[in-house]
């Protein structure tokens, strides 16, 4: 999430990461219309004799009535077409967006987002969602013992499908699961901050975030508690989250969401071992605790679910069957599909359809059949540029290869103006975010200045690729490899962006992979792992700025941390890892004008460093069957399409 990573979601999909999502709203690109050309028709005048008498014929009453045209009926399967397939359905182990869209029927939780501009939180599982205004959270304590405490209630009758309870001791299950240094979490920072997570009562849990003291005993590794902290003592070093240099409570902007650990189905998962669990039967069928139950993953094909038999707290869904179709092969099967009438809804971004798409798009919609959403949300495309490897460790190389890209000649071209270029991560713009700045290095595409950055630093670019000796007198060429997946316009935007870069003497070598290939966690993909050089992607982000997951030096994916994290650019800045830290884990989060200073000097050394190139914030297309009621996809990945499936009906 083609493909698409997300880092914040609500749910224990994403277990505390960084929403997600996957997003203030972003601006409402350009749009524009396609050309049609119309035949004219002529109209010529003629003279008309006219009789002094006309007889005139009644025309003959037919013998038989028109044929009517069929009302709609009600059908009770929906299929969706999606181009990505995820590589796990393990809640905590899915690190794509693939894998959200399909247990989002399946898998509901405590609170998610609605789609509503901007979005907001809202209550599902749980019975509000908890903050300081509504009492369901307060700091407690004084001085360096003080912490916040965060009370979550579930609601009565919330069941998982085979007929259990969802009870707190299944939240206390799933932070101790998550923080055990056995399970490959795609990002485990924020219950990594939380003390303790207890029961109060069967419907009840309480999270207590850690205080001062507690953060700085976790550094220490001297920490006590009802799991084994020491174990992830490098996360929390120096290296990490430095919490030996904590400074108040443990806090975070979105406390509500990110520090609610989900719930885990215990009676289910406790007996398998969690370093079994990635290749269990669970993964592959995982419980919910949602409208629909995984069936049947019919591996290359789709996914099948049926309306669960247990009653739904918030409805019973309408539809028996939902069916998740994997169609690779780019955008071409999936309108081919969608024509023949065999699919019902594509989704944006993860479905493989995208602005690219936007003639076919129309002629589809154009006869009524189908319906689109366009929505400008959270997702941004962008290059991250691995800071470890040269020749893309010199930061003059990676600012060069900013200056060079020319984003509105691509964005006309491929996404017919569509998608909205960005230069900061988020997408953040003066537009969507109360977090913009003006104060920041700013990368217009210029080739002159990319040339002359690239000589400033020594580069020779009388040749192609550019050349230049290292400390040890070693000749390095200005040749590496640009990886992203295989979604069709993915392939073309790497070829457009490999031609920019050639004529400023860089040498882009195209490597596209299928997405669950590329975002393979727990080292077995090129960015978990570190192998890549340049990949294009997207992140889908929520409505809230925080970049501590996918920047912070804590989060780089190594062997020594079983390759748990996001940050792919493998990125560490120590001012900008300072001023993440400042906005998204002091007592200023909760304070939007003492956030945005920090937040400006991390911008600030974002676009120094360029360890990431922003491209565009991506307008996704929703196209649906017009018969299809109550679709509702969000902004971001805590309300992606299928969040409300449980009230969908469709008529054909």
């Amino acid at each position: 999430m083609s493909g698409s990573k997300y880092w914040r979601a609500a749910s224990l999909l994403a277990v505390g990461s960084l929403v997600l999502a996957a997003c203030g709203q972003a601006a409402t690109p350009q749009v524009v219309k396609e050309t049609v050309v119309v035949n004219q028709t002529s109209v010529v005048k003629a003279t008309v004799e006219v009789a002094k008498e006309v007889v005139v014929t009644a025309t003959p009453a037919p013998t038989e009535a028109p044929t009517a045209v069929p009302a709609a009926q009600a059908v009770d399967t929906v299929v969706i077409g999606q181009q990505q397939e995820p590589s796990t359905l393990h809640p905590l182990l899915a690190n794509e967006s693939s894998a959200v869209y399909v247990l989002s029927p399946v898998i509901v939780g405590c609170m998610g987002q609605n789609e509503k501009h901007p979005p907001e939180w809202i209550a599902l599982g749980c019975e509000t969602v908890p903050t300081i205004d509504n009492g369901g959270a307060k700091l407690v304590g004084d001085g360096a013992d003080q912490h916040l405490e965060i009370t979550y209630k579930i609601k009565q009758g919330w069941r998982w499908t085979d007929g259990a309870p969802v009870k707190a001791s299944d939240a206390v299950y799933a932070w101790k699961l998550a923080m055990n240094p056995d399970m490959a979490v795609a990002n485990r920072t924020f219950v990594e901050m939380i003390y303790s997570v207890t029961a109060v009562d069967d419907s009840t849990y309480l999270v207590k975030v850690m205080s001062e003291n507690q953060a700085k005993q976790a550094a220490a590794g001297t920490l006590k508690g009802d799991v084994d902290f020491a174990a992830n003592k490098a996360d929390y070093g120096p290296d990490g989250l430095n919490f030996g240099a904590q400074s108040g409570p443990v806090v975070d902007p979105v406390y509500w969401a990110d520090f609610n650990p989900g719930w885990m189905p215990e009676h289910v998962l406790g007996s398998i071992a969690p370093k079994d669990q990635a290749a269990s039967d669970y993964a592959k069928k995982p419980l919910g605790d949602g409208p629909f139950v995984i069936t049947d993953w019919k591996a290359g094909q789709e996914v099948d679910m049926d309306a669960s038999d247990k009653p739904f707290p918030l409805g019973n869904p309408k539809l028996k069957h939902i069916i998740f179709r994997f169609i690779s092969g780019g955008a071409g099967p999936l309108i081919a599909a969608l024509q023949k009438g065999e699919i019902d809804v594509v989704p944006g971004n993860v479905g493989g359809l995208s602005t690219s798409n936007a003639p076919d798009i129309d002629k589809l919609t154009a006869d009524g059949k189908y319906k689109v959403i366009w929505n400008t949300g959270y997702a941004w495309e962008h290059i991250d540029l691995n800071t470890s490897k040269a020749p893309l460790n010199d930061p003059a190389v990676r600012n060069a290869l900013f200056y060079a890209i020319d984003k509105k000649s691509y964005i006309d071209s491929l996404y017919f103006g569509k998608n909205e270029a960005v230069d900061l991560p988020g997408p953040t713009t003066a537009s969507n975010s109360w977090a913009y700045t003006d104060n920041y290095t700013k990368h217009p595409f210029d080739l002159d200045k990319a040339k002359a950055t690239l000589k400033d630093a020594g580069w020779d670019c009388s040749a192609f690729p550019c050349v230049k000796k290292d400390a040890s007198g070693k000749e390095i060429k200005l040749s590496f490899t640009l990886m992203t997946t295989t979604r069709s316009d993915r392939i073309q935007l790497a070829q457009v962006i490999q031609q920019q870069w050639k004529k400023i003497g860089a040498d882009a070598n195209l490597q596209f992979l299928e997405a669950r290939n590329f975002f393979a966690i727990g080292g077995n993909g090129p960015l978990s792992a570190g192998t890549f050089d340049a990949g294009i992607y997207t992140w889908s982000g929520g409505d809230d700025p925080n970049f501590y997951a996918l920047y912070g030096c804590a989060n780089i994916p190594t062997k020594a941390n079983n390759y748990a994290g996001q940050n792919d650019p493998r990125w560490c800045n120590k001012d900008a890892d300072t001023a993440m830290k400042e906005s998204e884990q002091s007592l200023n989060t909760l304070s939007r004008d003492k956030r945005k200073p920090f937040i400006e000097k991390f911008f600030q050394d974002f676009s120094a460093d360029v360890p990431v190139i922003p491209l565009h914030a991506a307008t996704e297309p929703y196209v649906y069957a017009a018969g299809l009621t109550n679709f509702k996809p969000g902004l971001t990945s805590a309300s992606v399409m299928s969040w409300n499936s449980w009230e969908w009906e469709l008529s054909k």
